[in-house]
């Protein structure tokens, strides 16, 4: 009987020990901020998510990384960073942007069939509303050496429009799987026509994709080639997942990519 005993608390342990490795990591919700912001520059209204660090305190001073379609990736991307603040003893507040107007057109940088072209507008919205009120409130570092953006397929075009068009809001660059193929290669485009001024600047970027991803290769490797020969100032890492497609890779990519933003702040 004694025996029995043994084994079965021995069966209860292992049975705990697997239930913990198992259990899905989260961030308390004592450290989630959640409010709407309706924008004056476009009249969207953006529901705004914010994941505190573990330490946060209001005297101190948090680099920040911007994720788009906070709905989607949100989550995946506020625990990631949670784990990476642990091992880098780095702290970082993550602000998730909501769906506040149309998403197409938000992300595209010119009209066409699939958006209407409003990405000058929606970072706009981010620099002169989001930002300030992020700044002041949550005690983020108001500098653009502090702050980072983050964006999967059009939220990817965006960040790669962001760079180009305007590179003074912010310093660090994770591009995942860009839609960069869109109206001929726009991005690209923009790369070259604002260049001079551009690289003269600093920072970080990370550019991501799925090895099936292959409309998306082209112009991400024309991209890739830009940043490495005229970018000399800017730290740069890119990964291309094997085996993986459009959204199978993100979740492999958002880990290099946050593993890479933590290691460069």
């Amino acid at each position: 009987m004694k025996l029995c005993s043994t084994w079965l608390l021995a069966g209860c342990l292992v049975l705990a020990l697997l239930f913990s490795a198992c259990k899905k990591e989260t961030i308390e919700k004592s450290r989630i901020r959640e409010f709407s912001l309706t924008s004056t520059v476009n009249g969207g209204n953006y529901d705004i998510k914010v994941a505190l660090p573990e330490n946060y305190t209001p005297a101190g001073k948090y680099h920040t990384l911007y994720v788009l379609d906070a709905k989607l990736d949100f989550d995946m991307v506020a625990v990631e960073c949670q784990k990476q603040a642990r091992s880098h003893h780095r702290e970082v507040i993550v602000v998730g942007i909501g769906w506040g107007y149309n998403r197409l057109d938000d992300y595209t940088p010119t009209p066409s069939n699939i958006g209407n072209g409003s990405a000058d507008t929606f970072i706009r919205f981010i620099e002169t509303e989001l930002i300030p009120r992020i700044e002041t409130e949550f005690h983020a570092t108001p500098a653009r050496a502090a702050r980072g953006i983050l964006g999967h397929s059009a939220g990817g075009l965006f960040v790669g429009h962001c760079f180009t068009n305007h590179n003074r809001v912010f310093a660090s660059y994770l591009c995942l799987s860009p839609s960069f193929w869109y109206d001929d290669a726009i991005v690209l485009r923009n790369e070259q026509a604002y260049r001079e001024q551009n690289r003269k600047g600093s920072g970080t970027f990370f550019l991501g994709l799925g090895e099936m991803e292959e409309k998306m290769r082209p112009p991400f490797v024309g991209f890739r080639k830009a940043l490495q020969t005229y970018y000399p100032n800017y730290a740069q890492q890119d990964y291309i997942a094997p085996g993986k497609g459009h959204l199978d890779s993100k979740k492999t990519n958002i880990s290099k990519a946050l593993a890479f933003f933590f290691d460069n702040i």
